[in-house]
This record gives structure tokens, C-alpha cells and sequence, in this order.
């Protein structure tokens, strides 16, 4: 059981390149699925590109890896004004810490990126509301309703429930789909969609 409402699936796409990792790395898609868990069915969606400003030009990488493009992300908002309509997309479906937890792939998107993206915006955002410091990590219910040690990364978890992987692999929307789907089957399977880390605020 869980004592939230909703989940928000969340999967960041970041620049990146197949060689070292770009300093700082940015967000260029801010993405979301929204799950109730009392129905355990969509009810809604949530996709921006964001703009680059550290390193506008995607690179070839990037591009392929992602299935973003440059006009995806020339034609996007600034990261303050994407984050802040997140968070009015919480706010209208009357979400907030109290009754939805995000769920993600990892400890990465709120562990790492987002800190890093709040630093590296222009200005950097001073603080983080309290829903965006603490999350479920997906690979946590997979191996306690498998009983594998070893965290897989999303597809392999989607392979081993027998799950299909839909649309395109690091693409995050279409990641969000597949996590949603895969929450659904945890769930099912008596996943309890709770915190699993939080980070000191902001």
C-alpha cells in the first residue's frame, strides 16, 4: 500500500556526447507521466523541450541518441520558465508532497541533474519545492517484487516482467510511457510506490 494518490513519472533527456561528459550537463526535455494509483490509469501528460544555454548546439550524439533536434530545443523555453510550468501542471491537478510522489529510473534525474540543472539556469533557481526532494526509485519495488539483487536499467526490467518497450529509448517522453507501464506491473505485483531517498533542501 501507499499513502499517495498519484505518481509523476519522471525521465530528464540532458546534453551529452559520446566522449567526456559536457560540464554542465543541461536539460533539454522535462517530461512526465501522470499515474493515480488508486486507478492505476494516465491521467494526463506533461512534455516541454528545454533551451540549452551552456551548450546550445546538440551534438550528433545527442541528437541520435534521443531522437531531439535542434530546432526541438532552439524553439524551447529557458529551463526557469519550463520548471515553473511543471510545477503549475502539479499545481492544476492539485498535486503537492502531501498526496504524489515522483517515481524514476534511478537516483539520477533528482539526485543529480536536477541539483545540477538548478545551478548551472540562468539565473540559478534558488530553491526546489519539497515534491522535487524526494522520490521513488523504480529499480528499488523491481528488485524487492523480483527479489533481484542487481538493479537492470529500464528496458531490461520492462524484459524480464514481459513487458514491451515502446517508442524510443531515451526519448523521455516515450521513457515515461514505458515507467509508467512498468509502475502499473509493480504495483499489481504489490510494489509499495513510496519514498526510497530525499535530499536536504535547497
Amino acid at each position: 500500500m501507499t499513502c499517495f494518490s498519484h505518481v509523476v513519472v519522471l525521465d530528464f533527456e540532458a546534453t551529452c556526447d559520446a566522449g567526456p561528459r559536457l560540464q554542465p550537463q543541461e536539460i533539454i526535455e522535462f517530461p512526465s507521466v501522470l499515474l493515480s494509483l488508486q486507478t492505476l490509469q494516465v491521467v494526463d501528460e506533461f512534455e516541454r523541450f528545454v533551451r540549452p544555454i551552456h551548450h546550445p548546439q546538440l551534438t550528433e550524439f545527442c541528437r541520435s541518441l534521443t531522437a531531439i533536434q535542434q530546432q526541438d530545443v532552439d524553439a524551447a523555453a529557458m529551463f526557469a520558465d519550463v520548471f515553473a510550468q511543471h510545477q503549475a501542471w502539479l499545481a492544476m491537478h492539485g498535486l503537492s508532497e502531501r498526496n504524489a510522489v515522483i517515481a524514476t529510473c534511478g537516483d539520477w534525474d533528482l539526485g543529480t541533474m536536477l541539483p545540477a540543472q538548478c545551478r548551472a539556469a540562468q539565473p540559478p533557481i534558488a530553491s526546489v519545492a519539497p515534491i522535487y526532494q524526494r522520490w521513488h526509485n523504480l529499480k528499488r519495488s523491481f528488485c524487492a517484487v523480483t527479489g533481484r539483487q542487481k538493479p537492470l536499467g529500464m528496458s531490461g526490467m520492462l524484459r524480464v516482467l514481459q513487458l514491451e518497450l515502446s517508442g524510443h529509448h531515451h526519448r523521455g517522453i516515450d521513457d515515461c510511457r514505458n515507467l509508467a507501464v512498468l509502475c502499473r506491473e509493480l504495483v499489481n505485483r504489490g510494489a509499495n510506490i513510496g519514498i526510497t531517498k530525499e535530499r536536504a533542501s535547497q
